[in-house]
C-alpha cells in the first residue's frame, strides 16, 4: 500500500488516519507539517480482543498559557491528555513521536511483530492549538518487512536519515510529486471522473455533516467511498484535495435512520452524523454503504483476530473457521500484489515521461547548453547516483522494473540529438501513450482480480441481529433488528418530536456552508439532531396559516410624486462647513434625502415578486433556481437611474415599521427597524406559493472617491409547493464619484444564490468597468449542480434592463425585464413607478396603519410635499426625541425590544436573525383587531 495525502487537522482537535497492516509488515511514514507544528503518534486498534468506547470526543483542552514560553508545555499537557483519552477508548499506544516541527520532514518506520497484524491509527494531534488549523503532507507506505521496496527510503536501502530525524524541504517538490502516481490518493475532482469509468470501485457525492460546535447545524461536504478498501473519506468540496477525515468501515458501526435520512458512523474514536438531502440520495448512500460493509476486509493477524469494531452490548460470535486461510495462498497473493505495485510504478514513470515528451511542452529549439532542470545534457558521474543523494521527497522511482524510465529530464536529453525535432518527440509521445494505455488496462484487471480474490477468501462477516446505539446513554434512539442481510443498522425513535423536524433535508444548512473553512466536524455529544434541525429551519419562513388581509378589491395607485424643490447639498461643501466637528454627531440636512425611508427602500425588492410566483410553479429545479437568481438580481435595478445615487433614504426611527399589501400582486410585506446601532432591519413577505425574510444590516465604507455599500444578512426564501429553501447575500455595490463627477451605483464581484435543499447554486458575476468606461451593467450567471459541475444553463444580460436564460452561451427565454420609471425620472428622484407608490396611503392602509408606519412620518411627508423647512425642523425634533428615549432606557437599565420581530438565538454566529412573531402577538393579527395599543408612538415630538 502506498499513499500521499494532504491532511487538515482542526484546532482543538486531532486526526486519525487508519492503516490496515498485516503481521511481519512495516509501516513507513514521512510527515511534513506546513507553517505550524503538531504532534504525532501511533496506536493500535484492539481488534476482536477489545472494543472501543466512545467517551466525550470534544478535544477542547483549556489552557491559560498565553506566552510563547509556555507553548511547549501546553502542547505536552494537551498531548498527554489525548494519549489518556485514546488509551481510555481501548487503543494501544505503540509509539508517541511527539512534536513535528513546521516545514520539516519527520520520517520513521514501525515493524509490525508476528501475531500483531490489524488496524493501526496514525494520530495527528492539534488539541493544543486554540484557533489555528494545521495542514500536513503524509507519505505512507506498507510492505513486507523482509522485502522492502527499493524505492522506499528505509535505513537498510538508502542513506536517508534515521526514523524520527528531520530535514528541511521546499514545498514545491511536494507539489510536483503529488498526483503523479495512481497510488497517491486522487483529489476529489478526479474521483468524480472515475465514478463514471468504474462505478464499482468508488462512489462520490455530497452529504450534510453535523458541525463540530454545538447548535451550529450542518455543513455540506464532499464524500468519497472506496470499495477496494471500504474506506469513507470526506473533503470540504469536490475541488478540494485536502483530506478532512476518513473511517474504514471495517472498524465502524454504521446506522441509518430512514425517517430523518441520517447516517451515523462510529469508529470508536469519532462519530460522524451525516444526512442525505433527499430520499433518493439516502437510498443510494445506504446501498453503497451496505455494499462496502458487506465486502470489507480487515487486516487480520495470524490468530484470525478481526479488527471489526464491536459494541460493548453486542454478543456477536464469529465462527473461527472463516478465518482459517491457506498461508501459502496468502503469500502468493501478496507477491501478486507486489508485482502489481511494481507495474504501477512503471506505468507512472511512463506517464511522467509521456508528459515530458508531449509536443505541447517541448520547444522546437532547446538551448544547447543546459536542460530544463539546469543539468548538463551529457552524462556525468555525479548524476549517476543523484537519486540516492536527493531528498526522498524529490526522488523518482528507482525500482528495477521502472529504472529504465526514471522521469528525469536528462533521460530525454542524453540521447544524441535529443528531442529537438518536434516530429520525433510527437512519435515518441504517441508510442508512450499507447504503452500507457496497455499498462492502465493491466493494472486495472490485476486490481480487480486481487479484489475479487480477497472477497472470495474472506467472505462478509455475519451481522448482529440487534445492538444498542453508541449514544444510547444520551438519546432515545435504539438500533432495531437489521432488515434482511443488510450489514447496516436501522435506527428508530421512541420520540414523536422528530415528526416535524425533517420537512426538508437541508433546512438548517446555511448558505456559506459550501465555502466555509472554519467548521470541522467532530461529533458533539449531547447535541440533539432534531433540535438542531428545528432551530435552523426557523431561519426560513414557514407557510402562514392565512394571508390576512388578502384577498382585497383592486385599488388604483399613483405613478409619480412631486419633483424636489431643492437640490441636495454638495458633500465637499458640507464637510467644509463642519471642519473640526465630530461628524458622527452631525446629521445631514433633510435635502440630502429622498421622500422614502430605508424600510420602504427595502420593500422595493418586491417589485418583481411575479418571478417568484412563476418559479414556484416550474417543474424543473434548475429553472426554479434560475428564476430565483433573476429575482435576486432584479432588486439592483432600482439604482439604474443615476439621480437615485445623489440622495439617501430616511434613517428610520427605532421601532418604525412599514407594511405593504399588494392585492394585485398577491403578497403582504411587513418591515421593522429592530436595532439602531448598528442599523438593522427585519422584514418578511408572504404569498400563496412563497415566503421570504431577511434581517439586513446595511453599512458603508468610504474609500476616498467611492463608497462601498455592503448589506450583511442572508435573504431566505421558501417555495411552498416544493418545500425548497433558497438563500443569498445581496451583492456588494459601490457608489462612485462621491466627491466630484457624476455619481452612480454599480454592483461588483460575484453573488451566489444557493438552493439549500439540493445543493445546486448559481454564481452571478458583474463585469468590471474600465477606469474611464463608466458604469458597467453586464452580468453573467453560471449554474453549478450539486456535485460541483458547471451546467450548460445560465443567465446573461444587464442588471439595469433584461436577463435571459442561456444554454451553452446561447440566449433563449427572457426571465426578467426592468419595470417602468416615473415620467421624467431624473427630475423626480429617479424613482420607479413601484417606488413612487410606496409612500401613498390608499384605501387599503387608511385608518389601518399603526402609528409607527413610515407613511405617517411627518418630516418625510413634508419633504414629499416640498416643504423643506418644515421637514428639517421636524427631523431635528424626532431625532432629539429618540435620543431622549434612549437616555431614559439606559438610565433605567432597559433595552429596546422590537414589537413585531423576535431574535433567533440559535442563528449562525455573526449573523443576527430576526423572525416575525406568530400568533396573537403577530402584526397581521393585531392589524385585524385595529387597536395597536402596545405600539410606541415613535413620531411623537
Amino acid at each position: 500500500m502506498a499513499a500521499m495525502e494532504e491532511l487538515e487537522v482542526h484546532s482543538k482537535s486531532y486526526f486519525v488516519r487508519w492503516v490496515p497492516v498485516k503481521s511481519d509488515h512495516t509501516i513507513s511514514w514521512s510527515i511534513q507539517p506546513h507553517k505550524k507544528s503538531l504532534n504525532f503518534g501511533i496506536f493500535k486498534h484492539p481488534g476482536q480482543s477489545g472494543v472501543l468506547s466512545t467517551p466525550n470526543l470534544s478535544s477542547d483542552t483549556p489552557s491559560n498559557d498565553s506566552s510563547e514560553n509556555l507553548a511547549n508545555g501546553s502542547s505536552r499537557n494537551a498531548s498527554s491528555s489525548l494519549i489518556e483519552k485514546l488509551t481510555a477508548m481501548g487503543l494501544k499506544q505503540i509509539r508517541w513521536v511527539g512534536k513535528c516541527e513546521a516545514d520539516k520532514i519527520v520520517q520513521g518506520t514501525y515493524d509490525v511483530p508476528a501475531n500483531e497484524g490489524g488496524n493501526y491509527a496514525l494520530v495527528f494531534d492539534n488539541t493544543f492549538s486554540k484557533q489555528i488549523s494545521k495542514t500536513v503532507t503524509l507519505v505512507l507506505l506498507t510492505y513486507p518487512t523482509a522485502l522492502p521496496p527499493q524505492s522506499v527510503p528505509t535505513p537498510h536501502a538508502s542513506n536517508q536519515s534515521t526514523p524520527g530525524e528531520t530535514s528541511e524541504i521546499g514545498k514545491a517538490s511536494v507539489s510536483r510529486r503529488r498526483g503523479n502516481s495512481l497510488l497517491v490518493r486522487m483529489p476529489p475532482q478526479i474521483q468524480v471522473q472515475e465514478e463514471s469509468d468504474s462505478a464499482t470501485t468508488i462512489h462520490t457525492g455530497l452529504l450534510l455533516k453535523r458541525r463540530r460546535k454545538r447548535h451550529q447545524g450542518w455543513a455540506r461536504r464532499f464524500f468519497s467511498l472506496d470499495f477496494t478498501s471500504s474506506t469513507l473519506s470526506y473533503f470540504h468540496d469536490p475541488n478540494s484535495a485536502t483530506l478532512r477525515g476518513s473511517i474504514p468501515l471495517n472498524l465502524a458501526a454504521v446506522a441509518c435512520n430512514e425517517k430523518s435520512r441520517e447516517i451515523s458512523i462510529d469508529s470508536g474514536t469519532e462519530v460522524w452524523h451525516l444526512r442525505a438531502r433527499n430520499d433518493a440520495e439516502f437510498v443510494a448512500w445506504k446501498r453503497v454503504l451496505e455494499k462496502a460493509s458487506s465486502s470489507k476486509n480487515a487486516a487480520e493477524d495470524d490468530h484470525g483476530h478481526s479488527p471489526k469494531h464491536l459494541h460493548p452490548h453486542t454478543a456477536l460470535r464469529l465462527p473461527a473457521q472463516r478465518f482459517l486461510t491457506n498461508a501459502a495462498e496468502e503469500r502468493e497473493w501478496t507477491q501478486v500484489a507486489s508485482l502489481v505495485s511494481r507495474v504501477s510504478e512503471s506505468r507512472d514513470a511512463v506517464r511522467r515521461l509521456a508528459k515530458d515528451t508531449d509536443p505541447k511542452y517541448i520547444s522546437p529549439n532547446p538551448p544547447p547548453s543546459r536542460g530544463r532542470s539546469g543539468r548538463s545534457p551529457s552524462p556525468h558521474p555525479a548524476e549517476t547516483n543523484g537519486d540516492e543523494k536527493r531528498s526522498f521527497w524529490k526522488r523518482k522511482t528507482s525500482n528495477p522494473a521502472s529504472k529504465l524510465s526514471a522521469p528525469s529530464d536528462t533521460s530525454v536529453e542524453r540521447k544524441p540529438g535529443g528531442f529537438s525535432n518536434t516530429e520525433q518527440a510527437s512519435d515518441v509521445h504517441d508510442g508512450l501513450m499507447a504503452l500507457l494505455h496497455n499498462l492502465d488496462q493491466v493494472v486495472s484487471e490485476f486490481s480487480l482480480l486481487i479484489t475479487e480474490s480477497q472477497q472470495r477468501r474472506h467472505p462478509p462477516e455475519p451481522t448482529a441481529a440487534s445492538r444498542l446505539s453508541v449514544e444510547s446513554d444520551r438519546s432515545e434512539e435504539f438500533f432495531d433488528a437489521v432488515d434482511g442481510d443488510s450489514p447496516l443498522l436501522t435506527i428508530k425513535s421512541d420520540s414523536d418530536d422528530e415528526e416535524d423536524t425533517i420537512a426538508d433535508g437541508s433546512a438548517d444548512v446555511t448558505a456559506d456552508d459550501a465555502l466555509s473553512d472554519s467548521d470541522e466536524d467532530i461529533s458533539e455529544p449531547g447535541a440533539s439532531t432534531g433540535a438542531a434541525h428545528d432551530q435552523y429551519s426557523r431561519l426560513f419562513p414557514a407557510r402562514p396559516k392565512s394571508l390576512t388581509p388578502l384577498p382585497l378589491d383592486t385599488v388604483s395607485r399613483r405613478n409619480n410624486i412631486p419633483a424636489p424643490t431643492v437640490m441636495p447639498p454638495s458633500l465637499i461643501g458640507f464637510l467644509r462647513k463642519n471642519v473640526g466637528k465630530d461628524l458622527s454627531q452631525i446629521s445631514m440636512p433633510v435635502s440630502s434625502n429622498e421622500p422614502l425611508s430605508l424600510l420602504q427602500r427595502a420593500a422595493e425588492i418586491m417589485e418583481y415578486s411575479s418571478i417568484l410566483d412563476k418559479a414556484a410553479q416550474l417543474p424543473d429545479p434548475n429553472d426554479r433556481l434560475l428564476h430565483i437568481t433573476a429575482f435576486a438580481l432584479s432588486s439592483l435595478s432600482s439604482n439604474r437611474v443615476r439621480e437615485r445615487a445623489i440622495r439617501k433614504p430616511f434613517n428610520p426611527m427605532l421601532g418604525e415599521t412599514f407594511e405593504l399589501v399588494r392585492e394585485d400582486m398577491g403578497f403582504r410585506f411587513i418591515a421593522e427597524k429592530v436595532s439602531h446601532r448598528p442599523v438593522q432591519l427585519a422584514y418578511q413577505a408572504d404569498s400563496k406559493d412563497w415566503s421570504l425574510t431577511q434581517s439586513p444590516r446595511p453599512s458603508q465604507k468610504f474609500w476616498g472617491k467611492s463608497a462601498e455599500i455592503v448589506t450583511e444578512g442572508k435573504l431566505r426564501i421558501t417555495l411552498h409547493p416544493t418545500g425548497e429553501h433558497f438563500s443569498w447575500v445581496p451583492a456588494t455595490s459601490f457608489l462612485r464619484n462621491i466627491i466630484a463627477g457624476e455619481k452612480y451605483v454599480e454592483p461588483v464581484g460575484e453573488m451566489t444564490v444557493l438552493n439549500e435543499t439540493s445543493g445546486a447554486r448559481t454564481v452571478s458575476t458583474f463585469k468590471a468597468g474600465g477606469m474611464f468606461s463608466g458604469r458597467s451593467e453586464e452580468v453573467t450567471t453560471k449554474l453549478i449542480d450539486p456535485s460541483g459541475r458547471e451546467s450548460a444553463l445560465g443567465l446573461a444580460g444587464t442588471w439595469t434592463g433584461t436577463l435571459q436564460s442561456t444554454r451553452n452561451g446561447s440566449a433563449s427565454a427572457t426571465l426578467w425585464t426592468a419595470g417602468p420609471l416615473v415620467h421624467n425620472a431624473p427630475k423626480h428622484y429617479g424613482l420607479t413607478t413601484f417606488a413612487a407608490s410606496l409612500n401613498e396611503i390608499t384605501p387599503i392602509e387608511k385608518e389601518k396603519l399603526p402609528a409607527t408606519d413610515s407613511r405617517l412620518r411627518p418630516d418625510q411627508r413634508a419633504l414629499e410635499d416640498g416643504d423643506v423647512d418644515r421637514a428639517e425642523e421636524v427631523k431635528v425634533q424626532l431625532e432629539e426625541a429618540q435620543r431622549a428615549r434612549r437616555r431614559d432606557m439606559e438610565a433605567s437599565g432597559e433595552s429596546w425590544e422590537p414589537r413585531w420581530f423576535s431574535k433567533v438565538d440559535e442563528a449562525p454566529e455573526g449573523e443576527p436573525v430576526w423572525r416575525l412573531k406568530p400568533g396573537k402577538e403577530g402584526y397581521w393579527e393585531e392589524r385585524v383587531k385595529g387597536s395597536w395599543g402596545s405600539v410606541l408612538p415613535v413620531f411623537q415630538t
